[in-house]
C-alpha cells in the first residue's frame, strides 16, 4: 500500500473543493473518494503515456475540462478507475496519430473559451451556466 496519494487523489480532491456548489459536485466528490482504488499499473500507465507525449497543456486541458464537464454537465464516470482509464484512451490516441492530438489543442481552447465566458458570465448573474444559455 502507498503511503502518500496519488496524483489523482489530489487532482480530483482539488476539483471537488473548487466546484463544490456545482450541479455534479457529487461526482466530483466519488472521484475523489475512490481515487485510491486506481490500480498502480494504470498509473503507471498514465505515466508512460504522459512521458511520450511531453505535452503539459494538452493533458492538463484533457483532465481539467473533462472534471469540469463532470461538475457542470452530465458527464459521468462510475468511479475514478473509470475516469482513469478514459483518460488512457484519449492519451493512447493522442500518441498513436498526432492530428488527434492537434485536434484536441484545438477543441480544447474552444472550449477552454467558452466555459471562461459562461462562467464568467454566470458569476455576474450568480446563475449556473446551463440556465443562461436555456434562455436565449
Amino acid at each position: 500500500m502507498r503511503d502518500e496519494p496519488n496524483a489523482f487523489e489530489k487532482i480530483f480532491g482539488h476539483f471537488a473543493k473548487r466546484l463544490h456548489d456545482a450541479p455534479g459536485a457529487a461526482r466530483l466528490a466519488r472521484l475523489a473518494q475512490t481515487a485510491k482504488r486506481i490500480p498502480e499499473p494504470l498509473l503507471d500507465d498514465l505515466a508512460a503515456l504522459i512521458l511520450q507525449l511531453d505535452d503539459v497543456q494538452l493533458v492538463d486541458g484533457d483532465v481539467a475540462l473533462n472534471l469540469i464537464e463532470v461538475g457542470f454537465c452530465d458527464v459521468r464516470y462510475t468511479d475514478a478507475v473509470a475516469f482513469a482509464s478514459a483518460l488512457k484512451t484519449r492519451l493512447q490516441g493522442y500518441v498513436d496519430d498526432p492530428r488527434v492530438a492537434s485536434n484536441a489543442r484545438g477543441d480544447f481552447r474552444d472550449r477552454v473559451a467558452w466555459w471562461h465566458m459562461a462562467l464568467s458570465r454566470a458569476a455576474e448573474l450568480c446563475r449556473w451556466p446551463a440556465f443562461l444559455l436555456m434562455e436565449k
